[in-house]
């Protein structure tokens, strides 16, 4: 397990940021539990940020976007493109809902749809997400969930071409990046084994190895044929943030989000959109709003991280 996931909650570049911004704008900052709590006291007014989570938004609407399925209903009720995901409630809690157990249900699914992504519905970073495509895989991933978790969101699989991530505040489009799976790029004669162990900066290559069969291993990927290296667009498990530019996408992503957004009364959230066979689809939304990753790539992006969360800021403050 990398070191990185130790980091100390004093070395989140949020609480470095946020003490920047304090330290600017003249705004008195404590910190409590470790830094996991920011108290900012400002001409008489407070404002919190828990972990990654803003007064921005209402508790109502950070209890919804931390519930996968239920953002899901929501967004689809609303006639909002969104990925679905079904709820199903570790076994210590039927008496409270009525059912007489999941595994049917879940076998009927997985019939259904073929292959399934299993995972905590309140679940972040990409942990405990599992694809599955056979009974026994999707009764190893059912037990793993609900090792850790209470509850669980399936969904069906989804051939992700692209994942993106929009930082909405108060209405308006603030930031919209793609997150880029890290791939190799086949030369026609190497094998997908030597491509991996050809590439000396690869960071966990073993672990890639250990991930694919035999078959996947020894096969040679076509001159020109890019190989992604996994299947999580999750920033802290390998994936590479990149600014969006292009103005038309940039139009139709932002439609999407805010509308997503409008539905759940989000004020300050990122909402991750999928293009899947040429159409977009919500696929959650956040109300923790973290860019450590994209902060630290560079100082332009700390840069716009900064003023995102300025902004933030400053509108529980009455400035901008």
């Amino acid at each position: 397990m990398s070191a990185k996931l130790f980091m100390k909650n004093s070395q989140r570049m949020l609480v470095k940021i946020v003490r920047e911004i304090c330290a600017e704008s003249n705004i008195e900052l404590e910190c409590y539990s470790f830094d996991w709590i920011l108290r900012m006291t400002k001409n008489g007014k407070t404002g919190h940020i828990f972990g990654y989570h803003f007064e921005n938004n209402s508790a109502t609407t950070q209890l919804i976007c931390t519930d996968k399925c239920a953002t899901s209903e929501l967004l689809l009720s609303a006639q909002i493109p969104a990925i679905e995901h079904i709820f199903f409630s570790s076994p210590e809690n039927f008496q409270y809902l009525g059912v007489e157990g999941n595994w049917q249900r879940l076998c009927d699914l997985l019939r259904q749809y073929g292959r399934l992504v299993v995972k905590p519905n309140e679940g972040t970073g990409g942990n405990d997400v599992f694809q599955v495509c056979n009974n026994a895989e999707l009764e190893a991933a059912v037990n793993a969930v609900f090792a850790h978790s209470r509850s669980m969101a399936v969904c069906p699989y989804y051939e992700i071409e692209r994942e993106y991530r929009i930082i909405v505040l108060n209405d308006k489009v603030m930031l919209i990046y793609s997150k880029d799976i890290p791939a190799l790029i086949g030369d026609g004669s190497s094998t997908l084994r030597q491509l991996i162990l050809g590439q000396a900066t690869l960071a966990g290559s073993s672990e890639i190895l250990d991930s694919l069969d035999e078959e996947k291993l020894q096969r040679v990927p076509a001159s020109g044929e890019k190989i992604p290296l996994g299947w999580k667009h999750n920033l802290g498990q390998g994936a590479s943030p990149d600014v969006i530019e292009d103005p038309e996408l940039k139009a139709t992503l932002s439609e999407l989000a805010l509308k997503a957004a409008l539905v759940l009364n989000a004020r300050f959230a990122s909402v991750d959109i999928i293009r899947t066979a040429g159409d977009y689809r919500v696929l959650e939304v956040n109300s923790g709003i973290m860019m450590e990753n994209f902060a630290a790539k560079n100082e332009s992006n700390y840069a716009v991280a900064k003023s995102i969360y300025r902004q933030a800021i400053g509108s529980l403050f009455g400035f901008e």
